[in-house]
């Protein structure tokens, strides 16, 4: 072979293997995994209120509770006493309490229902819980309004002092 056609050869040859194209690929996946995050805060501070000495029972009026989830199955809210009105230095002088859903705004994304708008206990049976519930189907927030009764009963055996009861708001995932 000649000595030009040799270099022709081998210039088409270089070139050849330039214009080849020769690539790669690969890829990262990122993910952010969201755990549920659920949270209820009471936005009413501590209440007091003083009795009338009368039959009529005592109401605490617009207790709000602010309830927010993130579950894709929503949750469950519920609002239970920890036992009926108590007289603080004599815990054996009780009073019925009687927890009332009066309220609730919720996103209408959470889907948010009333499951039990109210109950009350009933300490001479021994029942000294009352538990009303709200719940939502999905991801939401919401603002639960509540009404808090101490039921006075007959008004002559009611003890003289403070009387006290604690509302405990929870919230699981559905």
């Amino acid at each position: 072979m000649n000595r030009s056609l040799r270099l022709i050869l081998i210039w088409t040859a270089l070139i050849t293997l330039t214009v080849r194209n020769v690539s790669a690929a690969d890829d990262t996946v990122y993910t952010v995994h969201v755990s549920p995050f659920m949270q209820i805060d009471a936005m009413t501070a501590d209440r007091t209120a003083t009795h009338p000495l009368t039959a009529g029972n005592v109401s605490f009026t617009n207790n709000r509770w602010f309830a927010r989830t993130s579950s894709g199955t929503g949750s469950t809210v519920r609002f239970s006493t920890d036992h009926a009105f108590q007289h603080v230095a004599s815990p054996s002088s009780q009073r019925d309490a009687r927890l009332t859903l009066t309220n609730m705004v919720g996103n209408s994304s959470g889907r948010w229902q009333y499951d039990v708008v109210t109950d009350v206990t009933n300490y001479a049976a021994g029942d000294g819980t009352a538990t009303v519930q709200v719940s939502s189907r999905a991801p939401g927030t919401a603002i639960i309004t509540m009404r808090v009764d101490f039921l006075t009963g007959t008004a002559s055996t009611l003890r003289q002092g403070q009387y006290q009861m604690t509302v405990i708001g929870t919230i699981s995932e559905n």
